[in-house]
């Protein structure tokens, strides 16, 4: 029998990663997921993006709701799909959970330990699963030092650092959508930094207990001497602006999607990243204690001319090193040994769509298909403990700098980043 999917949130991931997955499409699912899956519905309050959504898979026998309670009453699913706005995710979740689903709903959890510890609690009482999109566990030369430093390779975890520095093109890119209002996305430690935040915790198997941050905007500023227009759609500059996003690229999805439905609710997929209507921080660096003593420091960064991440973790008896190369952006996988010798193991490819296949990778593990590790699928407890981290972060950067403890978080929304 197959399992019966309902996804809410028609955007980019709704319909380019989970629907276009579960219905195999060529580079974003297999074959055989249409065997084991079928998508019964899908939960759209912009009536123009859901049409267009089920235009895009070519699938126009699909229906479309408004809500999830009358998705199940007329095409009752086993799971629900949430992909909607981060600042949503707490709602949806719950209200999914009451109609009946169990949940798959992307990274992260919610967008603070407070809304986290809700919809916890709203999976016990309805006694459903939940299950968080963490797909980075799924890239293999993550799962590979996974196994490693949890096996023991280079001892006791004392120390790890991280860093995830995004190009103009990548980093920019959340300067143009919802994701630059803080209380839509609670910044992006939360938003996108809950996959780095979620791999240190996963790999060392750890809580935080005590987090400090600084942070800041300093490129993504308001720039009238640019001359550029409110969006890339109507700006004069887009031939010279590294952040020009064309909303007619990879087939024109993007103005299907977002553009052709702005009447609905006022959206506007494509505006300047230097306008003054933000309120997150463009870099921050955060230092986290843990529970079994490990120290870690993270840092993000939003506007450089290429883009890398490593995370190194260092302990009692070696060191391993696992990211992409600032240089050229190669993979790397190593082990530097407490005598020395330094020890390379092989890394995938990182082609293929989908976060190198990641996505690919993490509907198989939800449909029961392929070869994943039991803890690789991401459980709310596990996923709490990014949002615990970004939530911490936030109200040490709102008290400049002081270091917050856990007990700091858990009664409500954390604070927006000191503005310009």
């Amino acid at each position: 029998m197959k399992t019966r999917f309902t996804i809410i949130g028609t955007g980019n991931r709704g319909v380019g990663c989970f629907a276009k997955g579960l219905l195999g499409f060529p580079g974003k699912g297999l074959p055989e997921f249409v065997e084991h899956a079928e998508l019964v519905a899908m939960v759209e309050l912009n009536v123009a993006r859901g049409r267009a959504a089920v235009g895009e898979l070519h699938r126009p026998d699909i229906p479309l709701f408004s809500t999830i309670a009358e998705a199940q009453l007329k095409a009752p699913a086993d799971w629900c799909i949430v992909t909607t706005p981060d600042r949503t995710h707490c709602q949806v979740v719950i209200e999914a959970l009451q109609a009946g689903c169990n949940v798959l709903v992307d990274k992260p959890l919610a967008t603070s330990v407070w809304e986290c510890d809700q919809i916890i609690a709203a999976m016990q009482r309805a006694g459903k699963q939940v299950i968080v999109g963490h797909n980075q566990r799924y890239v293999p030369t993550t799962r590979h030092a996974a196994e490693l430093v949890r096996g023991g390779a280079i001892g006791r975890v004392l120390g790890i650092e991280a860093a995830e520095v995004l190009d103009y093109s990548h980093g920019g890119d959340y300067f143009h959508r919802w994701h630059s209002d803080f209380s839509k996305s609670a910044g992006l430690m939360t938003h996108k930094c809950c996959h780095f935040l979620d791999v240190m915790c996963w790999v060392i198997d750890d809580d935080p207990i005590e987090v400090s941050a600084n942070g800041s905007r300093n490129y993504y500023r308001p720039r009238p001497d640019l001359n550029h227009g409110p969006r890339c759609s109507d700006c004069p500059i887009t031939d010279v602006c590294p952040h020009f996003f064309d909303m007619n690229k990879s087939d024109g999805v993007y103005r299907r999607l977002f553009k052709d439905a702005e009447v609905e609710d006022g959206y506007v997929r494509d505006l300047c990243v230097f306008s003054d209507r933000h309120t997150i921080n463009d870099q921050e660096a955060i230092r986290i204690k843990f529970q079994k003593g490990a120290l870690a420091t993270f840092t993000l960064l939003t506007f450089a001319p290429r883009e890398f991440y490593y995370y190194y973790f260092t302990g009692t008896h070696g060191r391993l090193e696992v990211g992409v190369s600032s240089t050229d952006g190669t993979k790397f996988l190593r082990i530097i040994h407490a005598d020395q010798r330094v020890e390379n193991f092989p890394t995938d490819a990182g082609t293929g769509s989908g976060h190198a296949e990641a996505d690919m990778r993490l509907i198989a593990d939800q449909l029961g298909l392929g070869s994943s590790l039991p803890i690789q699928k991401a459980t709310p407890a596990e996923a709490r403990r990014p949002v615990m981290i970004a939530d911490l972060a936030a109200r040490s950067i709102a008290a400049g700098g002081q270091p917050m403890p856990t007990s700091a978080a858990g009664r409500d929304f954390p604070p927006a980043p000191p503005q310009l």
